[in-house]
């Protein structure tokens, strides 16, 4: 006789609060202009993103209720980054800095929008908003667009790959004279304006 094996129950995945999510019951359920002020100081994560967070999520909140939707404001929110540097790909620590942010979270969708990605619904079951995708969106845009670890940074070495930070390399560079691919342009130029 064959014993059968039991099968084992798949467990419910637990539902992790994200520190983002919060309850505007209070804010909604109040008169036009009523509005409510947050402190944020949370921990978040933005797995798979590429951004690699250090340090917690600082600032203000700030909920306005307008007719049919909530005004959602970020102040002064900073949070640490760890970046890597595009010239000698070494780690490094910044802060990034958000002066403000503002969107506005409807309580239903629309039945036109340009782009359905660049709408925030309010959670009108628990009513609650979550900010996780404008926070995402705002430390990216203030990404800095050059990420050096400081400005003097020398970078790798293009022959050997050595750090020319930590010694300097005994490669023959290319001398830079000789790489001039427009070094002729402004004679051409000259000569087609006195034409």
């Amino acid at each position: 006789m064959k014993k059968i094996k039991a099968e084992k129950k798949a467990k419910k995945p637990v539902q992790v609060k994200s520190p983002l999510v919060f309850k505007v019951g209070q804010v909604w359920s109040g008169a036009t202009g009523t509005n409510v002020k947050i402190p944020l100081d949370v921990e978040v994560e933005f797995p798979g993103t590429g951004i690699n967070v250090i340090s917690p999520l600082k600032g203000e909140l700030m909920l306005i209720k307008l007719k049919d939707e909530i005004s959602v404001i970020l102040k002064d929110a900073s949070i640490g980054v760890r970046f890597k540097c595009s010239r000698c790909l070494k780690d490094y620590d910044g802060v990034i800095e958000i002066p403000g942010a503002e969107r506005e979270f409807l309580a239903h969708r629309p039945i036109v929008a340009e782009d359905l990605n660049d709408v925030y619904l309010i959670d009108m079951k628990d009513l609650t908003i979550d900010i996780y995708e404008m926070v995402r969106q705002e430390i990216i845009l203030h990404f800095p667009f050059f990420q050096v670890c400081f400005n003097s940074c020398k970078g790798l070495c293009p022959i050997c790959g050595k750090n020319r930070n930590e010694r300097p390399c005994t490669c023959k560079q290319e001398d830079p004279s000789r790489n001039l691919p427009f070094k002729d342009l402004k004679k051409i130029m000259g000569k087609k304006s006195k034409s």
